[in-house]
């Protein structure tokens, strides 16, 4: 019995849209056998439905293709949720969607985006509620009815006054199968959720799946290059301090004077943390030293004053051996922080301590004024630079008393020496004043004056010598001379010196033209080997200088031969050192070393051979001491 024509339209009205789809899929056989049996009307009404099926996944193709749009636009996670889940509520024709994002480590899941009226974070343990149990088991679940599930936990309704009716929920994969986190749906607008609706959220579900993981990616790319970023900053910026560290380290010990190497650190110090000014104070006695380095703007300007030791960030920190630091402006404990050594406003300061190898505080150190303030970081570095600083400080002191201690040493030495050689000029003077007083005749008292002024003005040269050296001036005053009339003028005083002695001297001036001398200090040289000579022949001899010509090495050869007895083995490997003497009872021992250094003051060197029969001396000495 065939159906009429109302019966065969209000089943066709009846029809859900996967059966019209079912429909329209059949072989076309049989589809034009189910077309024949319908009147006009009901292929009207077929027509009608199978264009809002055509629209209704049209639509939904529309919005897929805007996900697949969107996981292409933006890596930002929130964003793009946002547009998935917007997408998915409209695809869903839900009331709201959530997606919840597995935290592994905590083993929760937590909102990340709800669409409907009340937007609320949720946060609930794998296991717990719907979306828990599809998180733990990795299953989908579809329910009509939520409040007859004993999974499902009304909490959120309850806080939120929504009421939940159907739920479809989803679990999210990864690539590798794993789950990643849950999509859920509330409260189909018609009806309940359809296995079409669990396949179209499946694949939705994948489509987010790949939005997070592709944003976690990108986050994680960002992020790692953040880190490198961040780290290549700090390392450029511990290389520049290892630079700044070696360029200090190259000033501590390159300035001998201690004001230069404190300027050149100091100003360094300044520029590494970009700040108004470094000050170094040292303790001195009663009060202390401060080098200050300000910067100007056409650069640095270096200073020094004598500051109490109460005052200031700098008396703290050494009266207390401990760092310091302020950002404030108002830096409270230390009165007058405003800095009256510095001239300047302080507002923000860092400062430590500088210590000996006994750990006493010698000083501090200390940095003012830089806009972004200081750090726990700057302390170190800064501390790092002061530990240097001290070394060297302590250092240098110690050197500079060991040149004061040697200082004095040298000057008694050569004071001793200097003495020694004032005997000769003495005795020539008492010798001539002695005979003045026995003479009447006026050519000879005025002859005898002449030379008596001579040698005053020796020792008037010597005491000056002496003066200049304990200024720590080694100057050589070499002038032009004749060595024939050098000779001739010494050869007088040397004939008074060796003639008490029984001594003859010889003369062999093979070369007799010009060398640059300093005469007064050669003078003594020679004198000492005329002395030494004469020492060495008690019972008389012959005391014989030669002079020649080296031209090939442009210097003269001078010789001082004695026929005395020769020196002794035992002082021969230490002739010239000082205080060395053998077998004289009033000998200093210094006569020797005198001569040593007058020569090699003059670029020149000394050597001698010795036996039996005598000594000789020889000395070279360059034409021009100037050009060695």
């Amino acid at each position: 019995m065939s159906e009429g024509p109302h019966t065969t339209t209000m089943k066709l009205e009846s029809l859900r849209t996967v059966e019209l789809l079912e429909l329209y899929t059949r072989p076309e056989v049989m589809m034009e056998d189910a077309i024949d049996e319908l009147s006009r009307d009901d292929l009207a009404i077929l027509v009608l439905q199978l264009l809002q099926v055509v629209r209704h996944q049209e639509d939904r193709f529309a919005c897929i293709t805007e996900i697949g749009s969107a996981l292409g636009s933006t890596f930002d996670l929130d964003e793009l949720l946002t547009i998935v889940m917007s997408k998915v509520t409209e695809l869903m024709s839900a009331e709201r969607s959530t997606l919840f994002i597995l935290d592994p480590e905590n083993d929760e899941l937590w909102s990340k985006v709800t669409q409907g009226v009340v937007n609320t974070e949720i946060r609930l343990k794998v296991g717990d509620g719907i979306a828990g149990w599809v998180a733990l088991t990795g299953k989908s679940i579809n329910i009509r009815d939520a409040y007859s599930d004993p999974r499902f936990n009304p909490e959120v309704d309850s806080k939120t006054g929504y009421h939940t009716r159907s739920i479809l929920c989803q679990p999210m994969r990864n690539q590798e199968g794993r789950i990643i986190g849950v999509v859920q749906v509330l409260n189909k607008r018609t009806g309940h959720f359809t296995d079409e609706d669990e396949n179209l959220l499946s694949a939705l579900a994948s489509q987010a799946a790949v939005a997070v993981e592709n944003s976690k990616l990108y986050l994680s790319v960002v992020e790692t290059n953040m880190e490198l970023t961040d780290l290549t900053k700090k390392l450029e910026k511990k290389i520049d301090e290892l630079d700044t560290l070696d360029r200090i380290e190259s000033e501590l010990t390159t300035h001998v004077a201690l004001d230069n190497m404190i300027s050149k650190v100091t100003q360094t110090t300044a520029e590494l943390f970009d700040a108004q000014a470094a000050v170094l104070a040292l303790v001195e006695d009663d009060e202390h030293q401060f080098f200050i380095q300000s910067k100007l703007d056409d650069g640095y300007k270096f200073s020094t004053l004598s500051v109490p030791t109460d005052v200031g960030v700098c008396g703290q920190v050494i009266a207390s051996k401990t760092p310091f630091l302020c950002n404030t402006g108002e830096c409270e404990g230390v009165p007058g922080a405003a800095s009256v050594e510095l001239g300047i406003v302080v507002e923000k300061v860092i400062a430590v301590p500088l210590f000996d190898q006994d750990e006493r505080a010698i000083g501090a150190l200390k940095i003012v004024n830089r806009d972004r303030g200081f750090d726990g970081a700057d302390l170190k570095l800064l501390g790092l630079i002061a530990s240097r600083l001290a070394g060297a400080v302590v250092a240098r002191r110690i050197y500079e008393e060991m040149q004061k201690s040697e200082r004095l040493a040298s000057i008694g030495q050569m004071l001793s020496g200097v003495i020694h050689d004032l005997k000769n000029p003495i005795a020539i003077i008492n010798g001539y004043v002695q005979l003045m007083a026995k003479s009447d005749d006026k050519d000879k008292r005025d002859k005898f004056a002449k030379t008596i002024y001579k040698q005053f003005d020796l020792l008037n040269q010597m005491t000056q010598e002496l003066l200049n050296y304990a200024r720590g001036e080694k100057n050589l005053l070499a002038r032009e001379v004749y060595l024939n009339n050098f000779f001739d003028e010494l050869s007088e005083t040397l004939n008074k010196e060796l003639a008490t002695r029984n001594v003859e001297l010889a003369l062999d001036l093979q070369y007799a033209n010009v060398i640059k001398l300093d005469v007064v200090k050669m003078q003594r040289a020679i004198l000492n080997l005329a002395r030494n000579a004469a020492d060495a022949m008690p019972n008389g001899g012959i005391f014989t200088i030669r002079t020649e010509l080296d031209e090939a090495n442009e210097q003269v050869l001078m010789t001082f031969s004695d026929t005395g007895c020769g020196i002794p083995d035992v002082i021969q490997g230490t002739l010239f050192d000082e205080f060395v003497t053998e077998g004289k009872s009033h000998g200093t021992g210094l006569g020797l070393s005198i001569v040593k250094k007058i020569v090699e003051l003059h670029g020149g060197s000394i050597s001698f051979e010795t036996g039996p029969s005598g000594t000789t001396f020889l000395i070279a000495l360059p034409l021009d001491p100037h050009e060695t």
